[in-house]
């Protein structure tokens, strides 16, 4: 489980969010995301976006790899995961 609180990250702070938070269950043995839990303006993005890699079977390590548009909710995934 990765929690982390995004309250102060650049993509909130640009829009004068003051509320922000990740919890991220990752299965160790196949880093693949089982679950999450997102609280944060426009982090229906990042649902979508964790569903994707859910169905695809997608590992941490590759949605890290991924290039997303900065700033935006999207790319901030790769650091809470």
């Amino acid at each position: 489980m990765q929690f982390t609180d995004t309250s102060g990250w650049f993509s909130n702070y640009r829009i004068g969010e003051t509320t922000g938070a990740t919890k991220i269950l990752v299965d160790k043995s196949t880093d693949r995301i089982i679950g999450a839990h997102l609280l944060g303006h426009d982090y229906a993005e990042l649902a979508n976006t964790i569903a994707h890699a859910m169905k695809n079977g997608l590992t941490t390590r590759k949605i890290k790899s991924t290039t997303a548009a900065y700033p935006s909710s999207g790319s901030d995934l790769g650091s809470m995961v």
